[in-house]
């Protein structure tokens, strides 16, 4: 049997649908709580959320890891990766597991 891997946002692109998502930063601190709560209000109104990198040059949590959280909350999260400021093998260690 053959599961359908396909996202809310991939289907609604492909279907020609008009696509809304929206922006979230990640916390400035280790607890996501408000990040999760702000996330949750969006649920069943975009078909994603988009996670901010480097936002406003401002220390915070990292984006693959919000967008880890986000994902285990149930909605579908866009990770947006900022590369100045990082030589070429920084992006390439954000991925290693």
């Amino acid at each position: 049997m053959e599961r359908d891997l396909s996202t809310a946002l991939q289907r609604a692109i492909e279907a020609g649908d008009q696509v809304l998502t929206a922006e979230v930063m990640p916390p400035r601190g280790a607890d996501p709580s408000h990040m999760l709560a702000m996330a949750a209000s969006l649920q069943g109104r975009v078909h994603a959320v988009n996670v901010t990198d480097g936002s406003r040059a401002v220390m915070r949590m990292s984006s693959l890891a919000s967008c880890k959280l986000l994902l285990e909350a149930g909605l579908e999260p866009v990770l947006q990766m900022a590369c100045r400021d990082r030589n070429r093998i920084a992006p390439v260690n954000s991925f290693k597991f």
